[in-house]
């Protein structure tokens, strides 16, 4: 089974201790939590016995409807799932792929779906030299000789952070066009770097489909919604391979409600602005090596006398009760050398660098 951040749960019992006590820094959640108001919804609609009575809307309409107000889109290109790495196979499958080109290191599940799928997986090198930034000119001659089917790249990248801006990803998918592919485009932590998105041109051109993770961004990864942004004829492709009622209606409401609540927005980008750089100036005085982020969290590198990745992390779990990512599960990184953290609230954050301090044996 892949590792993944997050899971606090077997690390709980592994420790013997409530989940609770435990700080997470392996998954990259907006610390502060879901929205109020779409908390009052959430609270409100698990209390009403009738409405628990009821099954979801499989339309997803009134999500839909906020989701297509806030990107200017038509409500028809947004297909709504149980969280985005849910979609992918599903998109996959409408594609009738056979062979996709991936950026390495990226997300685990994207070699799994593929495995699924019977797609094969053509990994293109990242160098750490550039900071795993996607060098453009490489990529679209490397699609134009693989020829494959699908492009799958994710933006910001994760675990770098790295980010490409919005007309570099239009020449890759011109290059992706050019040979008869589709980009499939995993914009889960665009929400920190929202110009760049290319959720409204996914919705009217045909061979570009964007995915996009709600959970992480509005704090809720409990609630599992995520949504597809491709144009109308792809996106109903896409939702008859999902199951009808995929979302349960307590999610599809209270993740309508968050989407709405601009100044949530606004003071989550700037506190993690804030607490971003604060974090990667502390951390590289440690003698880490923090690469540039536009996310909510940081590459670490571990330099030569430090504690293996495993090692570290097992330490700050035990003696901390602090979670951070082991990165050794990411293909193209060097075993033992690389962590992510997330960027928690200042406090938080505070306790982390700490810990490492501790950890580093630094003052």
């Amino acid at each position: 089974m892949t590792v993944h951040g997050g899971d606090v749960w077997q690390v709980a019992r592994d420790l013997r201790i409530p989940v609770s006590e435990l700080l997470d820094f392996s998954a990259n959640i907006n610390p502060r939590g879901l929205p109020p108001v779409a908390m009052e919804r959430l609270a409100r609609d698990a209390s009403d016995s009738r409405l628990l009575s009821l099954y979801p809307d499989p339309s997803a309409a009134r999500l839909r409807k906020a989701l297509s107000e806030q990107l200017a889109v038509a409500p028809e290109a947004i297909t709504v799932g149980p969280g985005a790495e849910a979609l992918l196979a599903p998109i996959l499958r409408a594609l009738r792929a056979r062979r996709v080109l991936v950026p390495v290191p990226a997300f685990s599940e994207y070699r799994r779906v593929c495995a699924q799928q019977a797609a094969e997986f053509v990994p293109f090198p990242l160098d750490r030299h550039t900071c795993f930034r996607i060098s453009v000119d490489g990529l679209c001659r490397r699609i134009e000789a693989e020829r494959c089917d699908v492009v799958l790249l994710n933006n910001p990248h994760n675990p770098s952070g790295a980010m490409l801006e919005a007309h570099e990803v239009r020449r890759a998918m011109d290059a992706a066009a050019s040979s008869g592919a589709t980009l499939l485009m995993d914009e889960a932590f665009i929400d920190y770097a929202p110009h760049a998105t290319l959720a409204g041109e996914a919705a009217t051109r045909p061979g570009l489909i964007v995915v996009r993770s709600l959970t992480k961004f509005y704090g809720c990864p409990a609630l599992r919604v995520g949504y597809a942004v491709a144009h109308p004829e792809t996106a109903r492709g896409i939702a008859s391979l999902l199951p009808t009622w995929s979302v349960t209606q307590l999610a599809l409401d209270a993740l309508a409600e968050a989407v709405t609540d601009r100044e949530y927005t606004e003071v989550s980008l700037s506190e993690n602005a804030v607490d971003r750089e604060r974090l990667s100036e502390s951390l590289g005085a440690f003698g880490l090596a923090v690469f540039p982020s536009a996310a909510n969290f940081l590459l670490l590198e571990l330099r030569a006398g430090m504690p293996a990745a495993s090692e570290l992390r097992a330490r700050l779990a035990s003696r901390h009760r602090i979670l951070i990512r082991n990165c050794d599960s990411y293909e193209g990184l060097a075993p033992g050398r690389y962590v992510r953290v997330a960027v928690r609230s200042s406090e938080e954050n505070d306790r982390l660098i700490q810990a490492l301090g501790d950890e580093l044996k630094l003052p």
